[in-house]
């Protein structure tokens, strides 16, 4: 500013010196000059000025924040980052201190790096002899081959996968982080408590399932009030004087504890008893025999998804762990308990039970069957125990199940997209043999993109399924015979119309989801422009209604069934 004006000052007066009339010209010209400059220097002084003065009064954020605010974004993070639950009711630095002594805690545990470790994707050298099916790989279905010579990858954490879950290094850092855990988060405690008790306010803990009819039996499961599993009940259909047919009359019950739901009823299994000094404990299925004077259950106490499989003595209250057999049908000399999925069925009596074992990637993939499995209770027998069928491919995952009307045991195999059913009829289960390849028949191979659900009833398959691109699930019938995808039918209605045609056309729009086969009867649950319906269909009459509810808008299902010959269903539905 100074330079310019000594510099047009000097040039001004040499200029009036020379020619006196430009005096005042000059002045003027001088003036105008040096406002202009002063006004451009000394806006953004003062502007600069006027907001320091406001940010003066902004409170100064905490260290955690400076911090973060430069921090480097090509550094790993070494501490929480700042967070804080305000309280409206404190100044703004009271929670800010408080916060910040809240994330003074212990530095987090950190696993060793096992740099030298490494693991091989691609094709094994056999000279090696690795196990191939330790190595990533890709889909069985993959167009492209196999690495080779495979790769090394860098796996430095791989040292902490333990099936066992016995290995005390790994147990110890766990349970440092778990510690860890604890200590960042105890000033929460009172924030958890809150919700888990608006939770339990918003729920009615001592409740009841609606008894559903099996054989003798009500069954049905109770909850109460402070304990945190349920209790499995049953209540003899002799009490109302209706033999097997009886129907299940008004229920009166006052709401407490102590009064059972129905008359006689009897808790057959108190999860909460063998959850009593465990850490963890999760019942998986829960199954009556068919004479109900015994229930195999299985249970995970450790939860890594593998099940024990018990079976009850319901009279005497024996309860007996399925053990791992030797080649003779004798225990093991380790005594080593049974490990299963939670998919199990009983065969056509009481000595024959159906199961699912799983490989190292914990998936059901071996279907077997065990007669005399409480040989060890004194029997003449000794237990046998027979492979029926297993899935190699780890696209697959299997369940076991039995038709409605118990004359076949089912071993279902699907993927996402793909699917395929085995069989075994029930009177043909003594008949098993280890040597036999054909213990089990394919209802349909398994065909790309293709899934499909069978049930049976009067010799006939029901299958409902996505074949020939149908999204919304065509509803199919054939005769129940292996290989019989060649004689699938769509199931017609009186006017020779399908009742489900899987398509898309907006005139008949009804998308399938499940399918009950009753003896004379099919009960069909899904949705119609979008709205779940019911549908009952007719077999001899080939006649299919509709369940109608007043209401416009509203939630409805299926319940639980368990006999083929009944004469009603179940549904449950929400407004």
């Amino acid at each position: 500013f100074f330079a310019s004006f000594f510099s047009l000052s000097s040039t001004m007066t040499l200029s009036m010196v020379r020619n006196p009339s430009l005096a005042l010209p000059t002045f003027w010209t001088l003036y105008r000059r040096i406002l202009t400059t002063t006004t451009q220097l000394l806006l953004p002084i003062a502007f600069a000025s006027t907001l320091a003065s406001h940010l003066a009064f902004i409170p100064k954020p905490p260290a955690t924040l400076r911090r973060l605010s430069t921090f480097p974004t090509n550094q790993r993070l070494k501490s929480p980052p700042f967070a804080a639950v305000v309280d409206p009711t404190k100044s703004f630095s009271s929670a800010m201190s408080s916060s910040t002594s809240a994330s003074s805690h212990p530095a987090p545990p950190k696993p060793r790096r096992d740099e030298d470790r490494v693991t091989y994707a691609g094709l094994p050298p056999p000279y090696l002899h690795w196990d191939a099916t330790k190595n990533p790989r890709q889909a069985v279905d993959s167009p492209h081959p196999l690495l080779n010579p495979p790769v090394p990858i860098p796996d430095p954490y791989g040292w902490l996968r333990d099936d066992s879950r016995t290995n005390p290094e790994i147990l110890d850092h766990l349970k440092r982080e778990n510690e860890y855990s604890q200590s960042i988060t105890s000033h929460l405690e009172s924030v958890r408590e809150g919700i888990y008790q608006e939770f339990l306010n918003s729920l009615q803990e001592t409740d009841y399932s609606t008894p559903r009819s099996r054989g003798r039996y009500w069954y049905y499961t109770r909850t109460f009030e402070g304990k945190s599993y349920s209790a499995y009940c049953r209540a003899p259909k002799g009490s109302y004087g209706g033999g097997d047919n009886a129907v299940l009359p008004k229920i009166e019950w006052d709401g407490s504890k102590e009064t059972p739901i129905l008359p006689e009823e009897e808790i057959y299994l108190d999860v909460n008893e063998l959850a009593k000094d465990k850490t963890y404990c999760s019942v998986g299925a829960v199954l009556p025999s068919p004479s109900h004077e015994y229930i195999a259950y299985t249970v995970d106490y450790s939860g890594d998804e593998k099940y024990e499989l018990h079976v009850r003595n319901l009279r005497s209250g024996v309860d007996v762990a399925l053990k791992v057999l030797d080649a003779n049908g004798g225990k093991c000399g380790e005594d080593l308990l049974l490990e299963v999925s939670d998919s199990i069925e009983w065969g056509r009596d009481d000595n024959t039970l159906y199961y699912m074992t799983m490989d190292e990637q914990q998936r059901p993939f071996r279907l077997y069957q065990r007669r005399y499995w409480n040989a060890s209770s004194g029997t003449n027998e000794s237990a046998v125990e027979t492979l029926l069928k297993e899935e190699l491919d780890e696209l697959y995952w299997c369940d076991v199940s039995k038709s409605l009307d118990e004359k076949h045991i089912f071993m279902d195999m699907a993927s996402k997209e793909t699917s395929e059913v085995w069989f075994l009829a029930t009177e043909e289960e003594e008949s098993v043999s280890s040597s036999n390849e054909e213990n089990m028949k394919c209802i349909a191979p398994r065909r790309n993109k293709v899934l499909y659900e069978v049930e049976h009833a009067q010799n006939r398959w029901y299958i409902w399924t996505n074949v020939d691109n149908s999204p919304n699930m065509k509803l199919m019938t054939s005769p129940a015979v292996p290989d019989s995808a060649d004689q699938w039918n769509l199931l017609l209605d009186s006017n020779d119309e399908p009742l489900f045609d899987g398509s898309l056309d907006t005139n008949t729009f009804k998308a399938l989801e499940s399918v009950l086969v009753l003896k004379n009867h099919v009960v069909i649950s899904g949705r119609e422009e979008g709205v779940p319906r019911v549908w009952v269909y007719n077999v001899d009459g080939k006649q299919m209604r509709k369940l109608e509810f007043e209401e416009e808008d509203y939630d409805v299902g299926l319940l639980g069934h368990y006999e083929a010959n009944a004469t009603s269903i179940g549904v449950a539905y929400d407004s």
